[in-house]
């Protein structure tokens, strides 16, 4: 049976052209130590009905060693 271990990445910025080179070289970095992004889970906060995503949790796996 195959076992797991996960990881969970807090990212605070955008997915703007400007955020989004360096949130691609972190998945990368992940990505070459055999990280894998499965979800993104969207930390929502609102306030009168004005709702915006707050940051975002990244969640990877990867084989057990």
């Amino acid at each position: 049976m195959i076992q797991w271990e996960y990881h969970v990445m807090t990212w605070n910025g955008q997915i703007i052209e400007r955020e989004a080179l360096d949130l691609e070289s972190q998945l990368n970095a992940l990505g070459q130590e055999g990280w894998e992004l499965i979800n993104v889970v969207p930390q929502i906060a609102g306030f009168n009905g004005d709702v915006t995503t707050d940051f975002n949790q990244l969640i990877f796996k990867r084989k057990a060693e």
